[in-house]
């Protein structure tokens, strides 16, 4: 069976499975696969391991060998041979988060599965999972086993990967469905730093002080879920000297067009104030979106840092506090990191979470910012750039983590197949690109990320409503078993 035979065998073997595939789907939404601490063996909690197994329980009753390697990931596999090709998903899923209009847990409507995954990536691994049912079941014969593998721990750390190739083969092609088509082959490399403010003594309740020195200081502040996703929301509570509670309400409503400015993004961004006796709480509210689009979203962390620091001198630690929210300029002005290259662009940056945390009377402000930074740009020299910017005192910038940007000769012949098989069967002609985001294709030797989301499809990933066309899944099975045949039999 050559190329087009098999592309015809699959369009006559997809239809009559559609309901079954969405049912599989939609099963696989239903498990709420947030990670979290590990228990019992199950390094990614309880959840994780579920939707591990279902993946394990589903290829098994398909025929295919199975393993579950130490509860980081699993695979399926089906052919014989020395090498061996591979498309690596993930079922772990960042929070639900709010602003839902369907069950974040699984409904079809209109043409669509909803849910948190249902693109990023349980779509994706179920077609997967469909694609090497489709193979399996043609009978083609192959050169190189064909693996499916399915990690835990995409969304927060690569733990999954990192264990699973420590005791398992790598292969010899490899790709990701977790980006763009036609293909990306190249990403950025991250880092994430951590911006540190220290809180003198909080301002006290009574006006001993008249109107002299601050009259505020931050008691609470919370926002963000995860560094990797654009902030939604924030929340602070100000310790204000009795009777001065409208005029800090009255200063920061004010400061509110200043914010939206310095906030940008597409919107909305709103803030909510209520007023107590010695306190005033400010809640802002924006628009989520992926840490590699910061521009995507609106930075309700950022905006309410930066309207708190418009008090100035009246507010404890009003400089560090107006810092942070500088040092959140999505293309790192503020840490002074900016660059770009001809291949990936500008270096994006995302203030994704941020807490004040007490220890006994001791107070300070974490902040984490993801950072995205071109495929030609030093990790090393962007981290000394970051630790030497101005900052002033009771400010600390750490930072945590760098992680290399990874790159993949545009005429290498895994790119050249997977872009021939998607303008086959698309008429696209787009070119590949280079992106933000962090993929699995970094731990694949030569590996590519490859879809999900087509050129003008809306990527709903990390956002309220995810969502993925039964239509396109129904493509995404019929184009990665095309692609795993074209891999396997060359």
């Amino acid at each position: 069976m050559n190329e087009k035979e098999f592309a015809a065998y699959l369009d006559a073997w997809l239809e009559p499975k559609r309901d079954e595939i969405v049912d599989c789907l939609v099963r696989l939404i239903r498990i709420p696969s947030v990670g979290t601490e590990p228990v019992d063996g199950k390094p990614f909690g309880e959840e994780v391991d579920r939707a591990l197994r279902f993946v394990v329980d589903e290829a098994g009753r398909f025929g295919m060998k199975t393993k579950n390697v130490d509860g980081y990931a699993v695979h399926a596999e089906i052919g014989s041979g020395d090498e061996m090709v591979m498309a690596l998903t993930h079922v772990d899923v960042v929070p639900i988060g709010s602003g839902w209009t369907k069950d974040p847990l699984g409904e079809v409507a209109g043409g669509f599965v909803y849910g948190r995954g249902a693109q990023d990536n349980k779509g994706p691994t179920v077609a997967c999972l469909y694609a090497l049912r489709a193979l399996k079941e043609s009978g083609v014969p192959l050169k190189r086993r064909v693996r499916h593998v399915v990690g835990g721990n995409e969304e927060s750390g690569f733990r999954c990967v990192r264990h699973y190739f420590e005791v398992e083969e790598k292969p010899t092609y490899g790709f990701s469905p977790d980006a763009m088509f036609p293909l990306v082959y190249a990403e950025k490399g991250s880092m994430n730093i951590l911006v540190t403010v220290d809180f003198g003594e909080p301002v006290g309740a009574s006006e001993t002080d008249g109107h002299t020195g601050p009259v505020a200081s931050l008691e609470h502040f919370e926002g963000g879920e995860r560094p990797n996703i654009v902030g939604e929301k924030a929340e602070a509570v100000l310790r204000v000297r009795k009777g001065r509670e409208d005029e800090v309400i009255s200063s920061l409503e004010s400061a509110i067009p200043k914010a939206k400015e310095f906030a940008g993004g597409p919107g909305p961004l709103e803030f909510k104030f209520e007023k107590g006796e010695g306190t005033v709480k400010v809640e802002s509210k924006g628009k989520a979106a992926h840490a590699s689009v910061p521009e995507e979203g609106t930075n309700a962390i950022a905006a309410l840092l930066y309207l708190l620091g418009t008090l100035g001198p009246r507010l404890v630690a009003s400089e560090g506090i107006a810092f942070a929210a500088q040092a959140a300029a999505i293309h790192g002005e503020g840490l002074n990191i900016r660059c770009e290259d001809d291949i990936s662009g500008l270096l994006t940056c995302n203030l994704g979470v941020a807490r004040l945390e007490r220890t006994g009377s001791h107070r300070t402000l974490r902040c984490i910012y993801n950072i995205r930074f071109p495929v030609r740009a030093s990790g090393e020299e962007l981290r000394q750039r970051a630790l030497s910017c101005d900052h002033p005192g009771g400010a600390q910038i750490e930072v945590m983590s760098v992680g290399k940007p990874h790159y993949t000769d545009p005429e290498s012949f895994l790119v050249k197949t997977l872009l021939r098989i998607y303008r086959e069967e698309t008429g696209d002609n787009s070119p590949p690109m280079a992106i933000g985001g962090g993929t699995y294709a970094k731990v694949i030797p030569g590996g590519v990320a490859y879809g999900p989301v087509r050129p003008g499809e809306v990527e709903t990933a990390h956002q309220a409503d995810e969502r993925i066309s039964v239509d396109e899944l129904m493509f995404l099975v019929k184009i990665y078993a095309r692609a795993l045949f074209a891999l396997a039999v060359s």
